[in-house]
């Protein structure tokens, strides 16, 4: 049985200065959100993106789970695919008392991996991000309109996040039958058919100079060991602004922004609707359809 309170040192250290969040606070908004955020957490490994000092001062990325981390902090080995090395003890979170462990340890952001300790090998979702090159989100906004009418040409849909920085995410949950190289070749095939349909808003460069302020389609995160903000997570800028997922009838707001939602409003949000993520696992796809839709 995991601890049901824990103790914050220092709770008081602000962590956000231009909004005066604490570490308490964030605390507080772990614990408020597990519930919403754990769904998408449990048996995953996690990196955790720490800032010992707030976010006005540098912070990393644990990758690894911290020697210090109390037992009931649950490891997962996640084995690596370069010779020679160890694997890796990657933190867990299925509880609010991880949550909030991780709050009280100065971390801000939490990542996860795209598969499940159940099946490492094999991803339980495959996501679309797209990145703009410069601070023009409306660009962002109307790329993935065009993702969303590609999706439903082929008979798909995608679930939806800001992520609380500058683009938003498409999340495809898919039956986790497949290994990743195999659902990259798809999510690539989907960002080719997308940039085929936009190509003057749209580019697959993966340099950045080269990209033209034009909205970056990334797949890179389809990969073993690669990770993706949760949702729900907050993240490390300005406003102290939440990854939030949002209905695919919200992409034609023109008000949307990738930090409008924040610790401070995201739950007056979640008062007024229905997660939009709920149904999240009872709709995967199955991934013969999927491979079919691609091809």
């Amino acid at each position: 049985m995991k601890p049901n309170e824990i103790e914050i040192s220092h709770s008081d250290k602000v962590l956000f200065p231009d909004a005066g969040i604490t570490k308490g606070d964030l605390a507080g908004y772990y614990q408020r959100i597990a519930t919403r955020l754990l769904p998408f957490a449990a048996g995953r490994p996690l990196t955790l993106r720490t800032f010992p000092e707030g976010i006005d001062e540098e912070g990393f990325f644990n990758k690894h789970a911290p020697e210090h981390f109390p037992d009931f902090i649950t490891r997962i080995e996640v084995p690596t695919r370069e010779s020679g090395k160890k694997a890796a003890l990657m933190s867990s979170a299925d509880e609010a008392a991880d949550l909030v462990y991780f709050a009280g340890q100065n971390v801000i952001e939490i990542h996860a991996t795209l598969s499940t300790k159940a099946d490492l090998e094999r991803p339980d979702q495959l996501i679309v991000d797209f990145d703009p090159s410069d601070d023009d989100f409306e660009k962002v906004r109307k790329v993935a309109l065009g993702f969303c009418e590609l999706l439903d040409s082929m008979g798909l849909n995608a679930f939806w996040k800001t992520t609380g920085s500058k683009g938003l995410h498409a999340h495809l949950p898919i039956r986790p039958e497949r290994d990743f190289a195999t659902v990259k070749e798809w999510a690539k095939a989907l960002a080719r058919k997308l940039h085929d349909k936009m190509p003057q808003e749209t580019t697959l460069e993966l340099r950045k100079d080269k990209r033209d302020n034009k909205v970056f389609i990334d797949v890179l995160r389809n990969e073993y060991g690669q990770t993706a903000v949760l949702p729900y997570s907050v993240r490390a800028r300005k406003g102290a602004p939440v990854a939030t997922p949002i209905r695919t009838d919200e992409l034609e707001d023109v008000d949307l922004l990738p930090d409008r939602y924040t610790m401070k409003n995201v739950f007056q949000r979640l008062g007024q609707i229905e997660d939009p993520w709920r149904h999240f696992k009872r709709h995967r796809i199955a991934v013969q359809r999927l491979a079919e839709a691609v091809s």
